[in-house]
């Protein structure tokens, strides 16, 4: 058990290094791929050579991309002034380079937002009022500036022989024909969910570094390959059984061309001697690569097939095919001898007993109403986009209009009600937000747990309705004291915000509201809610009722019975119809306001 625990505590250890790396690359893909592209068609071997244009290329090699990842990376440890921070530090190492500095980006950027960070911790509270804005620019100013000369006098000399020392490692394997046994290593950990740490935090910034010697690196296909995922897949749908076989199809469309290559990991961890196929597969893709000299202008990302396409040098297309396809042949007759193994004796009854993954969830979650659900992954990208997309549109069949995020699991945000995370990452998502409450899925493809999802939002609403009552003896007010709207305003709100009805904000769309339409009825009766914009400070239906004999002034009119509304998505509307129907002339409103009672007025109301 101690050993397991161990394995685990290392995984979330190296997943949460690999989400930071890639969450300093991901945001700024945009730029890479137009990088990418410029390099593709504007360079002498390009599609359209312009030697104007391909000027371009070197300032976006050597400054704008890595300058996008230090500000990135500064911004992942302390926000704005740790991103400004981490570009201005990140200047000083690539001014003078001779190579691209992405691994010195990447190590300058977190640690100049941490410098940052930690002053303004230091001086936090102690600053006099009105000197905020000095002290905040100053200190950025000085503290980055030193960062910068110290990058450029100390550092950057570090990192290029760094740098270049990996990146001959690299050429070294590559010219004695070692290179097919880094898949030894990266296949593991690519099924571990640290692909885009692999990607975008090994292979891309040693990559850049080839392509500005020759226009291209076998380094972005490593990964960016989809043929190794495609043949995992085919082997399933060729010779599995039951629920992953008949996934399959789906998986391969949205694996091949749509990219999001997490879809095959839990076909690969579900039989784990099928990752000798997907060892098999990456090493066969490096040796034609090789054999080719073949590769892309930077990484296909997402990986798709189309990307891949982008992404390759004019005149080798022909080479791009054979590669791809090689690599999806070998993962293919591989996996396919162990797929044949691990359904040998099926039966069809494990589809029946199934691991019941959120057996005791929703019992930490808060008295508040889900109201925004976050899918997390590794990247925040392409495997939680597509299962936020259908968790969204199976919600909404339900009859729950809710806000479905994605996200990386480093990034979830501190609103989140309920996180929904694939079972390799829960314990990642577990340690980075403790009190939340979540949902374990299985796959990324309609899960089954998608029930379990909808089974908690129907029960947490049940509860909600039953233990909050529209209108309890309390949220009734018989005082003649109150004798202005605002005042009564004010009185209502309380009783919302105290009952976990309305937030405090709500005060505000109710004054709102009188400002665009009173809501004196003209008979003795007014009927305060808030304006369409605060619909989201609304937690439940309820009511609060004031009733004052002598009356309250509301724009320049005497009220007697004032009915506050606090309506849940549109059942307000129907509270105000049926209080219009009700209570249409003053009669019946001075009715209910000489009753006295509030036992009385609550019959009376219902």
């Amino acid at each position: 058990m101690a050993r397991e625990n161990n394995i685990n505590n290392t995984r979330d250890k190296f997943q949460k290094f690999g989400s930071f790396l890639s969450g300093m690359v991901i945001p700024n893909i945009g730029a890479f791929i137009a990088f990418g592209l410029i390099t593709a068609i504007f360079i002498d071997s390009g599609w359209a050579p312009n030697k104007k244009i391909a000027e371009l290329i070197s300032p976006l090699l050597n400054y704008l991309l890595p300058i996008l990842i230090g500000y990135s990376g500064g911004g992942l440890v302390h926000g704005k002034r740790g991103a400004v921070a981490g570009a201005i530090g990140t200047f000083g190492i690539v001014v003078g380079a001779d190579i691209p500095m992405f691994l010195g980006a990447m190590l300058i950027g977190p640690f100049s937002g941490l410098v940052i960070k930690k002053f303004d911790d230091l001086v936090k509270d102690k600053v006099p009022n009105g000197f905020e804005m000095i002290v905040d620019n100053f200190s950025l100013g000085i503290l980055g500036g030193i960062i910068c000369v110290l990058s450029f006098l100390f550092i950057e000399p570090v990192v290029v022989s760094v740098t270049n020392a990996m990146a001959g490692g690299i050429e070294f394997l590559m010219n004695k024909g070692f290179l097919p046994l880094v898949s030894l290593l990266i296949e593991p950990g690519r099924v571990l969910f640290l692909n885009n740490a692999i990607d975008h935090g090994i292979m891309a910034p040693l990559g850049l570094t080839q392509v500005a010697k020759v226009g291209y690196s076998p380094l972005f296909m490593i990964i960016g390959n989809p043929g190794i995922g495609l043949g995992i897949l085919l082997a399933y749908w060729k010779f599995g059984k039951g629920n992953m076989k008949e996934a399959a199809p789906g998986a391969m469309i949205i694996q091949f061309l749509g990219g999001i290559h997490e879809i095959y990991f839990p076909y690969v961890l579900s039989n784990p001697l099928t990752l000798i196929a997907c060892i098999a597969g990456q090493a066969t893709n490096i040796i034609v690569m090789q054999l080719l000299h073949y590769g892309t202008v930077y990484t296909p990302s997402p990986a798709s097939i189309f990307s891949v396409i982008a992404m390759t040098p004019k005149g080798k297309y022909l080479s791009m095919l054979i590669v791809v396809l090689s690599a999806t042949v070998v993962t293919f007759l591989v996996a396919s001898i162990f797929v044949k193994r691990y359904y040998r004796n099926y039966t069809g009854d494990e589809e029946e007993v199934s691991e019941n993954l959120n057996e005791n969830v929703g019992k930490e979650i808060s008295s508040k109403e889900i109201e925004k659900i976050v899918v997390a992954c590794d990247a925040g990208m392409g495997s939680s986009a597509m299962t936020a997309s259908s968790l969204k549109k199976r919600l909404k069949n339900e009859g729950f209009d809710l806000d479905v995020i994605h996200t990386s699991i480093q990034s979830i945000p501190d609103d989140a009600d309920l996180i929904v995370v694939h079972k390799e990452l829960a314990e990642a998502a577990k340690k980075k937000a403790p009190t939340k409450t979540r949902i374990i899925i299985s796959s990324y493809i309609n899960p089954k747990e998608f029930d379990d999802v909808v089974k908690l939002l129907n029960e947490k609403r049940s509860d909600l309705k039953t233990s909050l009552e529209v209108l309890p003896n309390d949220n009734i007010i018989i005082d003649d004291s109150i004798t202005t709207k605002e005042d009564a305003l004010i009185k209502i709100n309380q009783k919302f915000v105290a009952g976990g009805y309305t937030t405090e904000k709500y005060l505000d769309g109710m004054k709102e509201k009188e400002s665009e339409f009173h809501t004196n009825m003209g008979n003795g009766l007014a009927i305060p809610h808030g304006s369409y914009d605060y619909k989201s400070e609304i937690l439940n239906t309820g009511l609060v009722v004031i009733v004052n004999k002598n009356g309250i002034t509301w724009n320049d009119e005497k009220v007697y019975l004032v009915i506050g509304i606090a309506g849940k998505g549109d059942e307000h509307l129907e509270i105000l119809s049926k209080i219009a129907t009700e209570f249409d002339t003053e009669e019946k409103v001075k009715e209910i306001v000489e009753l006295g009672d509030k036992n009385k007025i609550k019959k009376a109301l219902e």
